[in-house]
C-alpha cells in the first residue's frame, strides 16, 4: 500500500448511482489537494485484502448491506477504522465514523415546510417496509407532527412488502382524509401522481405532494417535483476529511466522528412552489432500495433519470428538439453539428434510455413524464 494512498473500499452499483459517483469525485478532490490518491478496492476484491498490513483507516463507499457489514468484521477484527459515505453509522455501531445527510433532520424539516404551507394532514406514502432508511424517515416525521401538536401513527403511512402499486390503490382509496403527501423518493413520487392522474386527482389543488432525492426526473416531470436535494460533493469531500483527522490522530485512541452535511427543499409545482422559510437547513439522502428495480415501471423512471442526468447541454437541446418532432436535418442546422454527430448523441441517448428508436423515445417521454415537451425551457 502506498503512503500517499487513500484505501477505498465500494461496491460497483453504489457508485454506477449519480449521488455515490458524485460522493466518490468529492473524496478524489480533496485527496488531491494533499497529493493523494486513491487506491480503490471492489467488493469482489474483498476476500484477497491482506488485512494484518493495512492502514488504520480505510473509506468505504456502499449501498449494499451484506458488503458494509462484511468489511466492518473484517476491519474491527483487524482492530482498523472505517469511514462510511452517505450512510450513517448510527446503525452499524459507536466504532464507525460517517459523513452523511442527515435522514431524520431532512424529514423533520420537510413535515415543518408542509405545516408552514397550512398542510398538516399528512401521509407517507410508498415507503419500503424492510427499509432501513424509510423506517428512519418515519419516525422523524412522527418527531416532527408530534412538535406541532399532531399525531401522525401506522394509519397514516402506506408501505409495501413487493411492489409500490399495493400501497397506492390503498391510499387512493382514502385520499381524501389529507392533503399532502411525502414520498420516500422522486420515482415513487411520480408513480404515485400518474397513479392520481387516472383517478382524476389533481397535484397540488388536491393533495401536495414532496419527496427526497432531486433526481433529474423530478423537475421535467409534469407537475415537477418539489424534493429534498442533497450535496453529495460535500458528502465526500467530508468523508475524506474524517478519514484524514482518523489518519492523522494516535492509532490507539479509537474514536469516531459523524459529520452531517446540510441540504435543501427545492420548492416546485407539487407544492404550488411556495418557497421554504428561510433557515430550513434541511440534510438529505436518497438511498433506494434494491427492491424498487423489481418493479418494472420504477425499472424504466431510474432508467431514464440515469440518461438525464448523464447529458450535456447539446444533448437536452437536442431531446427537447426530439419531442418538438423537428427533423434530424433540421437539428443539425440549429446546433450546426453534422449528421453523423447527431446519429451518434442519439445513439447514445437512446441506449442510455433503454430504447432503440427516435420512437420508443417520444413514447418513453410521453407515457412518464407527461403530454407535450416537459423540456420546453431547456435552453
Amino acid at each position: 500500500m502506498k503512503e500517499l494512498s487513500v484505501p477505498v473500499f465500494f461496491d460497483r452499483k453504489a457508485i454506477s448511482s449519480t449521488q455515490y459517483s458524485t460522493a466518490l469525485q468529492g473524496i478524489r478532490t480533496a485527496a488531491s489537494r494533499y497529493g493523494q490518491r486513491l487506491q480503490m478496492i471492489a467488493a469482489e476484491e474483498l476476500d484477497n485484502v491482506d488485512f494484518s498490513d493495512f492502514p488504520e483507516v480505510a473509506i468505504l463507499v456502499s449501498i449494499s448491506m451484506p458488503f458494509i457489514e462484511k468489511t466492518l468484521d473484517l476491519m474491527r477484527r483487524y482492530r482498523r477504522m472505517v469511514v462510511l459515505t452517505g450512510m450513517d453509522s448510527e446503525q452499524f455501531g459507536s466504532d464507525v465514523s460517517c459523513a452523511t445527510p442527515s435522514r431524520r433532520a431532512e424529514t423533520q424539516q420537510l413535515v415543518n415546510y408542509l405545516y408552514n404551507c397550512d398542510k398538516k394532514r399528512i401521509a407517507l406514502v410508498g415507503f419500503g417496509e424492510n427499509s432501513i432508511n424509510d423506517n428512519f424517515r418515519y419516525h422523524a416525521a412522527i418527531t416532527a407532527a408530534a412538535a406541532w401538536g399532531d399525531v401522525l401513527g401506522e394509519g397514516d403511512v402506506w408501505q409495501w412488502k413487493h411492489d409500490p402499486q399495493e400501497c397506492f390503490d390503498a391510499f387512493l382509496q382514502v385520499y381524501r382524509q389529507y392533503d399532502a403527501v411525502i414520498c420516500p423518493n422522486d420515482v415513487i413520487a411520480i408513480c404515485l401522481i400518474n397513479e392520481c392522474k387516472k383517478h382524476g386527482i389533481s397535484i397540488p389543488e388536491e393533495l401536495f405532494l414532496a419527496s427526497f432525492g432531486n433526481m433529474s426526473v423530478s423537475a421535467y416531470f409534469s407537475p415537477t417535483i418539489t424534493s429534498v436535494t442533497m450535496d453529495m460533493f460535500s458528502v465526500g469531500e467530508q468523508t475524506y476529511n474524517v478519514w484524514r483527522f482518523l489518519t492523522a490522530g494516535d492509532s490507539m485512541t479509537r474514536t469516531s466522528i459523524k459529520i452531517t452535511v446540510p441540504s435543501r427543499i427545492l420548492a416546485r409545482e407539487s407544492t404550488a412552489g411556495i418557497e421554504p422559510n428561510t433557515g430550513f437547513g434541511v440534510k438529505s439522502p436518497m438511498l433506494k432500495a434494491d427492491r424498487f428495480y423489481y418493479n418494472p415501471v420504477i425499472s424504466v423512471l431510474v432508467g431514464l433519470d440515469n440518461c438525464i442526468s448523464q447529458r450535456d447541454a447539446l444533448d437536452m437541446r437536442i431531446i427537447r428538439s426530439i419531442i418538438d418532432k423537428e427533423k434530424y436535418e433540421q437539428i443539425c442546422e440549429k446546433y450546426f453539428i453534422s449528421p453523423s454527430t447527431l446519429r451518434y448523441r442519439l445513439n447514445k441517448i437512446f441506449a442510455d434510455a433503454g430504447v432503440q428508436s427516435r420512437k420508443q423515445f417520444e413514447q418513453l417521454i410521453h407515457t412518464h413524464l407527461g403530454e407535450g415537451n416537459p423540456f420546453a425551457y431547456v435552453e
